[in-house]
């Protein structure tokens, strides 16, 4: 599956384990936790295959979150993206789209 950014700041996360805006700072362990995250993402062949990995909490969002989905990144942060489906298969998802790492209590 690809793998997209949607924000630059979640791209900085991934390739270097830091953020140079003030505003999207994180532990060294959300950095561990987005990686685990997004390898998940590119080994899956379909979305499904996610349920194997009980500690990412795969889940499609409802209410005003409706069309997005998330994984656990720790117990704090969930990482949501958008999955986009392949024009030929319906149930195999060919693009996941990163959107943002949020406070999963908040």
């Amino acid at each position: 599956m690809i793998v997209q950014f949607e924000k630059e700041y979640l791209r900085e996360l991934y390739y270097t384990g830091k953020t140079s805006g003030k505003k999207q700072r994180f532990q060294p362990q959300v950095a561990n936790g987005l990686l685990k995250c997004v390898r998940a993402l590119e080994d899956a062949k379909r979305m499904t295959d996610l349920y194997q990995y009980n500690a990412l909490n795969y889940e499609r969002l409802s209410g005003d979150k409706e069309g997005l989905s998330s994984l656990r990144v720790n117990k704090q942060y969930r990482l949501e993206f958008r999955e986009i489906a392949s024009e030929k298969d319906l149930t195999v998802i060919e693009i996941c789209s990163l959107v943002d790492i949020t406070n999963h209590y908040q």
